[in-house]
């Protein structure tokens, strides 16, 4: 049975994700902040990716499913903040790039350190099972990585650093030789708890909608999947809009 753990699943999409693996057959170890929340789950950790017991916390739910061969950083915060407090912009920060880098840097440590080809001279006690499978990491980033929001400057701005450390994430894999697959997930606007729910966002998807083709481009091992084909369409004319002019438009506002 294929073993997947992922981070950030008390709702959303990553909950979504984890229910679709769970149907599929998957083993699933789960954690996030609100752990009154993943008691449905077999498997499950309280966890704050920003704390220093973050690994700790990902170590044990590996060794309760007894190894790992996808994980899924879904933990993540997003917040409308064009005062641009301070507060706000670190937490942002903290979040999503020093809580997302310790994650996936555990989670590619670990796939070098099992899914390396033993080697003839090798009496490892490790059968030859547990390296053949591939790794894979998978990531919730977000089509506000293509182009910033000025009213989400820190959300942009670290979704964008997230697509781009698993791009160089995927090159040192290449380098190594490392046998690890890397996905970016890159949603439009789902309703989810990170969005205000007293506000108007084009083209919204259902969270089951936006969850289910999460699941299928992890499932496909889909290098980047902009979710849905409406907002890859709107984000390849974004890529297309010179600075000058993007800095000129007006999205949703606070």
């Amino acid at each position: 049975m294929k073993r997947a753990i992922i981070i950030g699943a008390t709702s959303g999409l990553g909950r979504e994700i984890a229910m679709n693996l769970v149907r599929e057959g998957w083993s699933v170890g789960v954690a996030g902040r609100r752990v009154e929340l993943l008691d449905g789950f077999a498997v499950y950790e309280r966890i704050d990716v920003t704390t220093e017991d973050a690994v700790n916390v990902v170590e044990r739910l590996v060794e309760k499913l007894g190894g790992m061969d996808l994980f899924v950083n879904v933990a993540g915060v997003g917040f409308q903040n064009p005062t641009l407090d301070p507060k706000v912009e670190k937490h942002t920060f903290d979040v999503n790039g020093y809580g997302f880098m310790r994650m996936v840097d555990w989670a590619y440590n670990y796939f070098k350190a099992t899914r390396q080809p033993l080697s003839p001279t090798d009496s490892s006690p490790k059968t030859g099972e547990q390296y053949e499978r591939e790794g894979h990491i998978a990531i919730i980033s977000s089509i506000a990585g293509t182009k910033p929001l000025g009213t989400a400057v820190a959300y942009s701005a670290t979704k964008r650093m997230q697509s781009h450390y698993l791009t160089g994430l995927a090159q040192l894999a290449r380098m190594e030789g490392l046998k690890i697959r890397f996905t970016d997930i890159r949603p439009g606007f789902a309703a989810t708890d990170i969005l205000n729910p007293n506000k108007h966002y084009p083209m919204m998807m259902k969270k089951e909608y936006a969850g289910r083709l999460a699941t299928r481009a992890i499932l496909k091992k889909r290098r980047v999947a902009v979710i849905d084909w409406k907002f890859a369409v709107l984000t390849l004319f974004w890529a297309l809009i010179p600075t000058w002019m993007w800095e000129r438009l007006t999205f949703v506002k606070n």
